[in-house]
């Protein structure tokens, strides 16, 4: 084990990492499944049962299973209609699929700004983004904390656009009393093993329309209407029969993970109280919001005057694994949106379809923020006493680096 920075003790000598919650009733109805030989979602049961109880617990008509969190956006852009000449405006501050998923659709993804508290996307600079070109917004709960939803489904009503919540980060949580994931025409979810359900890889789709319904169910299975004949063009997108059965035994633990992770998160802002709006940005979920506690998000304050990837290094040196810095640096920074490669000869940016020069400017908050962020990836394993090690380890590790 590597020791902390000053050679002395780390606060951990065993690893504080994250793992999901699998229990061995999880483990034996999985491999039954398997010795059953039943192991697509054509020829079983857990999918349905998964999709069932996942919009029954959203509160919505319909959801649906596919491969992964990037799969069952693409599903939704598609489903909406989103395709070539189309902008969908979101986050540059957000994992890749978000955005590289519209590209997939052959559209081009347009980043507004994101509001310094949440992280999340803010709507004000959404309505500024907003051109002729404009399908759909893809806003994303970040973190675990919902997005401003109400701003959201305003502009998309007064504007005529199509709203998707990616919300792979947040299931469980609540915006107004209702489940984010339940807000916009369509929802994305995420069961990749660090989210608050897992199936290994996975996700699904949840909407209220039965029109959109029709169209997802169809994409995701190579467009085809009846054995060998194909309305569409689809995908194979499916989720298989022993993974659905894990993320329905996670489905039904969901609110005790919940509320474990929000044990320790409540616990760490206790520790780090004092530290609050002088060294660090603790977060705070807003009123009429449930967090779920995807990561714990920080920020360092200027007058820290710490460089944050060195502070990581030091605080996962001190035992702490769960450290983690989402995100580095904003999409539009990246090479793929930098050199606009695309499907290859700058498509879909410069296709004939598309018709308009975009050049990504920087976004002040979203810059400001990834100088600044970092963050604990909340496992429902993480008890209060692990809270109190991660503070412990923060504190230490700041001052050194001070």
């Amino acid at each position: 084990m590597s020791l902390a920075i000053n050679g002395g003790e780390p606060v951990r000598r065993n690893p504080l990492e994250f793992k999901p919650w699998i229990e061995e009733e999880d483990i034996k109805l999985v491999g039954d499944i398997i010795r059953s030989g039943n192991l697509s979602s054509l020829h079983g049961e857990y999918n349905a049962q998964l999709e069932e109880e996942l919009a029954r617990y959203l509160g919505v008509k319909h959801a649906f299973t596919a491969s992964s969190g990037t799969s069952s956006i693409h599903l939704a852009l598609k489903a909406v209609g989103v395709g070539p000449g189309d902008e969908v405006i979101t986050t540059p501050f957000t994992f890749v699929a978000t955005a590289s998923t519209i590209l997939h659709s052959n559209a081009v993804p347009i980043f507004a700004d994101i509001d310094r508290e949440t992280l999340n996307l803010d709507p004000s600079s959404v309505e500024s983004a907003i051109t002729d070109k404009t399908k759909a917004i893809l806003v994303v709960h970040l973190a675990g904390h919902p997005a401003d939803m109400d701003g959201f489904t305003k502009i998309a009503r007064e504007r005529g656009l199509y709203v998707i919540e990616d919300t792979a980060q947040s299931l469980g949580a609540e915006y107004g009393g209702v489940k984010a994931g339940g807000l916009g025409h369509a929802s994305t979810h995420s069961f990749y093993p660090t989210k608050t359900i897992t199936t290994g890889e996975g996700g699904a789709v949840a909407t209220g329309s039965d029109e959109l319904a029709a169209r997802i169910k169809l994409l995701r299975s190579h467009g085809e209407t009846e054995k060998y004949h194909y309305d569409v063009l689809g995908y194979n997108y499916r989720l298989t029969e022993f993974q659905a059965a894990l993320g329905l035994m996670q489905l039904r633990r969901i609110e005790r993970i919940i509320e474990n992770k929000s044990k320790f998160a409540r616990a760490l802002t206790d520790e780090l109280r004092e530290l609050d709006g002088d060294l660090l940005y603790l977060p705070h979920p807003r009123p009429r919001v449930r967090h779920a506690w995807h990561i714990y998000q920080m920020l360092l304050t200027d007058r820290a005057g710490i460089n944050r990837d060195k502070l990581v290094d030091a605080i996962r040196a001190e035992g702490i694994r769960a450290v983690t810095v989402a995100y580095p640096v904003p999409l539009y920074r990246t090479k793929l949106f930098q050199e606009m490669s695309g499907h290859g000869l700058g498509c879909p940016w410069s296709c004939p379809f598309y018709g308009r020069k975009v050049q990504y400017k920087p976004l002040p908050n979203a810059e400001w923020a990834s100088q600044r962020v970092f963050g604990i990836l909340v496992s429902p394993h993480f008890t209060e006493s692990d809270a109190v090690d991660v503070a412990r380890a923060i504190r230490k590790t700041i001052k050194e680096l001070k």
